[in-house]
C-alpha cells in the first residue's frame, strides 16, 4: 500500500512540474520580443471586424451592453467609418427609444445625453456593474450586502490580492475597475488625485496578468485594449497585440473561448470539451468556437486604436 502511495504522490509531482514546464514555456512565448505590427495590419483587421459586425448586425444590434457599445462608438469615431457609425446610431435608437430615453446607461454610449437617476436599477446587479452606473451618473452607490459601493472602486484596487480575485476567480476584475474609473473621468464625475495613484497601480496589475496568463480568451483581449486604450500604445507589447491579431477569426470577428495560440487542434481546450460533451452533455456543450460580439467589440476597438494615433480632435475620455 505504502508504495503505491509513493509512486501515486511522484506521478502527481511529475505531472505538477510537467504542466508547470509548459506554462512557462507558453508564458514565454507568449511575451517574447517581436516587431511593431504595422499599422496597415492593423488596419485590415479593423475592416475585417466591420465586415463582421455588418453581416451579423441583427444579433449585435440585439445587444444592448451599453459599455460594450461605448468601445463601437469610440472606434467608429476614431475610424470615422460610416458603417459603424450608424449601427451606434441604430442602437442607441432601438436600446433608448420611449421610456429609455433617459436610461443612465445612454450616457455611457452618449456622454451628453440628458438621463434621470434610476437608483433601483442596481439592484441584482454585479458589484463592478454597481460601479458603472456611479461611471454614468456621478451618484454614489453605497456598499450593501449585495455588493460593494462605488467608492470602495476609487479609494483602493479591488482586485487583491490578484492571486485569488483574479487569476483564480473574475479574470477581468481588473480590467472592469479601470474601464469604470475612465468612464467616470468621462462623465465628468469628481475624482480625487489619488485615483490616478489606483490607476497606475491597475495598469501594472494588468501587465502582469498578461505575462503571467498566457490563455487567450475573451479576458485576454479585454488586458491587451485596455493597456492600449488607458495606459498607452507604448505599454503594450507587440507580441501582445500580434497575438490578438493572430487569433481572429476568418470571418473577422474574434470568439471569447479559450484558446491555446501555436498548439494544433486535438490540444485545444475546445477539443476536450467536445470529448467530455459525450460523457456530461450538460455540463460540456458541444459545438466549436464561433465569433461573438463581446469579443469583437473589443478587438474592433482594439485595432481602431492601432492602426493610427488619435486626432487632436477626438477624445473618448
Amino acid at each position: 500500500m505504502r508504495k503505491w502511495l509513493v509512486r501515486g504522490l511522484m506521478l502527481g509531482l511529475t505531472l505538477l512540474m510537467a504542466l508547470g514546464g509548459a506554462w512557462f514555456i507558453m508564458a514565454h512565448a507568449a511575451n517574447a520580443d517581436a516587431e511593431p505590427v504595422p499599422p496597415e495590419l492593423a488596419r485590415e483587421a479593423f475592416k475585417r471586424s466591420v465586415v463582421w459586425m455588418s453581416a451579423h448586425e441583427q444579433k449585435v444590434l440585439g445587444d444592448g451592453n451599453a459599455a460594450l457599445w461605448w468601445m463601437v462608438s469610440t472606434a467608429a469615431e476614431r475610424s470615422g467609418d460610416p458603417r459603424l457609425q450608424s449601427l451606434v446610431k441604430r442602437s442607441i435608437e432601438l436600446s433608448y427609444g420611449g421610456a429609455n430615453a433617459t436610461s443612465p446607461w445612454r450616457r455611457l454610449v452618449e456622454p451628453g445625453a440628458s438621463i434621470e437617476l434610476r437608483d433601483r436599477m442596481i439592484e441584482g446587479l454585479q458589484p463592478y456593474q454597481r460601479f458603472y452606473y456611479y461611471s454614468a451618473t456621478c451618484r454614489p452607490v453605497e456598499a450593501d450586502q449585495s455588493g460593494l459601493g462605488s467608492e470602495q472602486f476609487i479609494e483602493g484596487n479591488v482586485c487583491q490580492p490578484m492571486w485569488r480575485k483574479v487569476l483564480l476567480s473574475d479574470n477581468v476584475c481588473t480590467t472592469h475597475q479601470l474601464l469604470g474609473i475612465r468612464m467616470a473621468r468621462r462623465s465628468g464625475c469628481p475624482l480625487s488625485p489619488q485615483v490616478a495613484a489606483l490607476e497606475s497601480e491597475l495598469i501594472d496589475d494588468i501587465a502582469l496578468q498578461l505575462r503571467l496568463d498566457p490563455v487567450f480568451r475573451d479576458a485576454y483581449i479585454q488586458r491587451v485594449l485596455t493597456m492600449q486604450w488607458v495606459a498607452g500604445p507604448q505599454h503594450v507589447k507587440p507580441i501582445w497585440l500580434r497575438r490578438v491579431l493572430q487569433a481572429q477569426r476568418a470571418d473577422g470577428g474574434w470568439s471569447g473561448d479559450r484558446f491555446l495560440l501555436g498548439l494544433p487542434g486535438w490540444l485545444q481546450p475546445a477539443a476536450f470539451r467536445q470529448w467530455m460533451s459525450a460523457i456530461m452533455p450538460s455540463r460540456f456543450p458541444a459545438g466549436e468556437p464561433e465569433s461573438e460580439f463581446h469579443a469583437t467589440a473589443q478587438g474592433l476597438l482594439l485595432m481602431a486604436l492601432a492602426m493610427s494615433p488619435p486626432p487632436a480632435s477626438v477624445s473618448d475620455r
